[in-house]
């Protein structure tokens, strides 16, 4: 196997390992959320604890990247079924449509917001991290 071959499978079972254990972070989210009956999703339950997790220092984001950069990638993908499965809804639309436009651009415009905000505290937690992690190393050296 060529070396251009044999990178192209690493990456493949590295996004693959790293997708499985989104899966799986996802899938102890639900149970969470299931137990607790908590009225919060488990998407938001397993953000949170990865949150945690990387902040803490018991993950690394280079054990996710590769794995959140995929599924971000495709996730336009993730909405063709529910735009192909309000077409069954022609009547509802007809009557009531625009109260569910309504809905629709004021949760679009708040989720956006929202991303907004989290990205900036994500990027500055991230730039907070990587000062602490250089200082940490700053100091062994003066040591040395």
């Amino acid at each position: 196997m060529s070396s251009p071959d044999a990178s192209k499978v690493h990456d493949l079972l590295k996004v693959t390992a790293q997708l499985l254990f989104l899966i799986g972070l996802w899938w102890i989210s639900s149970f969470i959320q299931q137990f607790f009956h908590l009225p919060i999703s488990a998407g938001v339950i397993g953000l949170i604890l990865l949150l945690l997790a990387l902040s803490s220092g018991i993950m690394k984001l280079v054990w996710i990247k590769s794995g959140a950069d995929f599924i971000l990638a495709e996730l336009v993908l993730m909405f063709i079924p529910c735009v192909v499965g309000l077409v069954k809804y022609k009547q509802l639309f007809l009557t009531q449509g625009w109260q569910l436009i309504l809905a629709v651009v004021l949760g679009t415009i708040c989720v956006m917001v929202m991303t907004a905000y989290s990205v900036h505290f994500g990027f500055k937690l991230e730039r907070k991290l990587q000062q602490k992690q250089n200082h940490r190393q700053s100091k062994v050296e003066a040591h040395s």
